[in-house]
C-alpha cells in the first residue's frame, strides 16, 4: 500500500471490502477505487486471512447458477419497475393529448380521438385504433374503384431541323370514366 494512502486512514480491511464488493473482485478495478496499484492491494490480501476468505466468496458467488439466474431474475423485475413506471408517463402524455384543442387541424383531431381511445381502452397495446382504421381503409377503396382516373402523359417531341434540334415538352391530359 502507499504510504500516503495507509497514513490517511483511507484504506483498512473494511475500504478494501467495499472496492472489491463495488468491483466484483476484481483488484485492478478495487486499486483504482483505493488510489493504489494491484500489486500492493493483491500484497494486502494475502496477508490478511479475512481479506483471502472475503475474495473467495466473491469468486464462489460469481460462478454459482444460483446466483447468475437471482442475478437475472432481479435485472428482468427492474425492468419490469421501469417498464410501469413509463407507462404511467405515457398516459400522462396521451392525457395532455387527449384534451388539448386541436382548432381547425385534422390531423390534431385525430391524434387527439386516438388519444381519447387509448385512454378508454387501457388493454390496448397498439396505439392505433381498429375500427377507425377499418372505416377509413374501406373509404379508401371505395373512393379508388368509382373514382374517376386522371392520367397524365407526358411526351416529348422533337423536331429534327437544318439547325440545331427544337424540343417542346407537352402534357396530354386523358380522362377514363
Amino acid at each position: 500500500m502507499t504510504g500516503r494512502a495507509r497514513k490517511g486512514g483511507l484504506i483498512s480491511e473494511q475500504s478494501i471490502k467495499t472496492a472489491l464488493a463495488e468491483s466484483k473482485g476484481d483488484i485492478f478495478l478495487a486499486a483504482c477505487a483505493l488510489d493504489c496499484s494491484p500489486r500492493e492491494l493483491d500484497l494486502f490480501i494475502r496477508r490478511s486471512a479475512s481479506l483471502q476468505g472475503f475474495v473467495s466468496a466473491i469468486e464462489t458467488v460469481k460462478v454459482d447458477p444460483t446466483y447468475a439466474r437471482m442475478s437475472a431474475e432481479q435485472f428482468e423485475n427492474q425492468v419490469a419497475d421501469l417498464m410501469r413506471s413509463f407507462r404511467v408517463d405515457g398516459i400522462h402524455a396521451v392525457h395532455e393529448l387527449a384534451t388539448m384543442s386541436f382548432g381547425d387541424s385534422a390531423a390534431l383531431a385525430k391524434v387527439k380521438l386516438d388519444a381519447a381511445l387509448a385512454l378508454s381502452s387501457p388493454g390496448s397495446t397498439r396505439g392505433g385504433n381498429n375500427e377507425t382504421e377499418n372505416a377509413l381503409a374501406e373509404l379508401n377503396a371505395l373512393y379508388h374503384a368509382n373514382a374517376p382516373r386522371i392520367k397524365e402523359i407526358r411526351q416529348t417531341v422533337i423536331t429534327m431541323r437544318d439547325g440545331p434540334a427544337v424540343t417542346r415538352p407537352t402534357v396530354v391530359h386523358q380522362i377514363d370514366l
